[in-house]
């Protein structure tokens, strides 16, 4: 696969978890504005898995997609950052 195919599969990954978590949300109620604190019902559902596994694909493929992308220096430095961070609280 060149290599401008797995950026493109790493996109269709983001869209379509994204349009998944979506659709989960319509079926429990609404989709969450970019603005609301409150929690949405979902948030308290016992089966959580299928939302969970569309967040964590599209994290992943955009984390994968973001480290591509980036020059090695900011990935390197956002990667020591976070250790550094991590440090300090509870990780």
């Amino acid at each position: 696969m060149a290599n401008k195919a797995k950026l493109e599969a790493l996109l269709t990954l983001i869209n379509t978890s994204a349009r998944d978590a979506i659709a989960l949300y319509e079926e429990h109620g609404a989709v969450p504005s970019m603005d609301q604190v409150e929690s949405h019902p979902l948030d308290d559902a016992v089966d959580q898995v299928a939302l969970k596994t569309a967040i964590r694909t599209m994290e992943g493929a955009f984390a994968q997609l973001s480290a591509t992308l980036a020059p090695p220096a900011h990935t390197a430095i956002n990667v020591r950052i976070r250790k550094i961070e991590c440090i300090y609280s509870t990780c």
